[in-house]
């Protein structure tokens, strides 16, 4: 070992700019190895930063969107809060049938509020009807439609056709209806 440390000062003695730069490139390659890490280390946060901002870019620009779509619902909201059948207003829940019929022209030779299931705390309740309405064929079909375009939402559970009277070349049609009500 001794040896060999004096044969690198006689070196160092012979050629000291070579000796220079061999220590100058050790030393500066030790530096570049901990800048290298240094630089990955960078480049990844950069990297976290970059697609962090274009997430906020993207929900930044989707924003006037969202608000269009959150005031639409809430009209919507409205709307249908406007509408609801209330279970205890028995003459206004019937004569919304009856102004149908009238808008129609078809005959309702039946209609009844059914009970409801008790409501468990939701916000809106399914009130149930059953009815039979008589008319011609185009009749109920508008009567069909003025139901399912009306102001009150509402669901066709059942519903059964059958010829009414052959004189008169009427049809009954059957239907079970859930109206959207307050509970």
């Amino acid at each position: 070992m001794r040896d060999w440390f004096q044969q690198l000062i006689a070196l160092a003695r012979r050629a000291p700019f070579l000796v220079t730069c061999l220590v100058l490139f050790l030393v500066l390659g030790v530096a570049n190895y901990f800048l290298w890490q240094r630089q990955q280390t960078l480049n990844s946060q950069h990297e976290e930063v970059r697609r962090s901002g274009e997430k906020m870019f993207s929900a930044l620009s989707g924003h006037s969107r969202i608000v269009a779509q959150l005031t639409a619902t809430d009209e919507a909201i409205k709307q249908i809060d406007l509408n609801l059948m209330s279970e205890n207003d028995l003459a206004e829940n019937l004569g919304y049938f009856y102004q149908m019929e009238t808008l129609t022209r078809v005959r309702l030779t039946q209609l009844q509020q059914l009970s409801a299931p008790p409501s468990d705390g939701a916000t809106y309740k399914a009130i149930p009807f059953s009815l039979r309405v008589t008319g011609s064929y185009p009749q109920l079909i508008a009567f069909i439609r003025e139901l399912e375009s009306g102001p009150r939402l509402l669901r066709i559970k059942t519903f059964d056709f059958s010829r009414g009277d052959a004189k008169s070349n009427t049809i009954a049609l059957g239907l079970t209806v859930e109206v959207l009500g307050n509970p």
